[in-house]
């Protein structure tokens, strides 16, 4: 199983190398393009390392946690990261059980850190039973899985989730017009959050200070991050990011503490991957 991953990487590394190049030639660093916000670092890593992360992030202070994958080759991974020095310290690939995988499930979103477990969205193949899969931050080990109840299914789609007081919060990818929501104790459905605006192809989210931030990878380089009052829907842009490559799909978002100041973790990918991280200016 790890010689696939390694053949995986390696293949996908070879296939991206003339992109990553042509991309390099326009591109330049991320930056902030608007917004009261500063980017206080971006750690970039070549597609070899980060097509094993690139998905979805959380964060816990010491660690980044990233979830890759790559649906038509059926390749997915988790990967744990010193946060401090940027390095990889642990990587679990083809993370999926193959119960699951035969089941069609393939494909790894956004995830986040909630009492003592990392929880991922993931997605079958025809977008038919979205689920929430959840592993051991310390060893990143398979704990369990849990289909979306029928009613809270959409479209199919799940590519991210976020927990607070026991609530998860999800969405579609496209067209979002209401955050759903699933009782984390039993995933059983718990109804809509209806939003004042629509918003396209969310990819990561989570909860900081009782409202919900949300990254979405419409535009070319530049993303917006927004905020939802978690008690009215409201949403509004925070800042708007360049990523630098034109390449890059904004992908997931994970939220704190640095002693850099930086509060704001996104990951990019594309022939590149980086995560970025920004905070509030003073």
């Amino acid at each position: 199983m790890e010689k696939t991953a390694s053949v995986i990487r390696r293949s996908l590394s070879l296939l991206l190398a003339f992109v990553a190049w042509i991309g390099g030639m326009l591109s330049g660093e991320p930056y902030v393009a608007s917004g009261d916000m500063i980017l206080t670092r971006s750690l970039p890593y070549d597609v070899t390392d980060g097509v094993s992360f690139g998905q979805g992030l959380a964060a816990d202070g010491d660690y980044f946690y990233g979830t890759g994958a790559v649906k038509p080759l059926q390749y997915n991974a988790i990967t744990k990261i010193d946060a401090k020095t940027g390095e990889i310290v642990l990587r679990h690939e083809m993370c999926i059980p193959k119960e699951l995988m035969r089941k069609g499930y393939a494909h790894l979103g956004d995830c986040c850190l909630y009492e003592g477990a990392l929880f991922i969205a993931i997605e079958d193949f025809g977008f038919r039973n979205p689920g929430v899969i959840r592993y051991d931050p310390q060893t990143l080990e398979y704990i369990d899985f849990h289909p979306v109840p029928k009613e809270g299914r959409g479209n199919g789609r799940i590519p991210w989730c976020a927990i607070a007081d026991d609530v998860l919060y999800y969405s579609q990818s496209n067209e979002v017009d209401e955050i759903r929501m699933l009782d984390v104790r039993d995933f059983s459905y718990l109804g809509a959050l209806q939003l004042d605006t629509t918003l396209y192809k969310m990819q990561g989210g989570e909860i900081y200070d009782g409202r919900l931030y949300v990254v979405t990878n419409t535009g070319m380089r530049e993303k917006t991050m927004t905020v939802i009052d978690l008690d009215t829907g409201h949403a509004e842009p925070v800042f708007v990011r360049c990523t630098g490559r034109l390449d890059a799909e904004g992908e997931g978002l994970a939220i704190c503490p640095h002693a850099d100041g930086s509060l704001f973790h996104i990951v990019d990918t594309g022939a590149q991957v980086r995560i970025s991280s920004f905070g509030f200016k003073n």
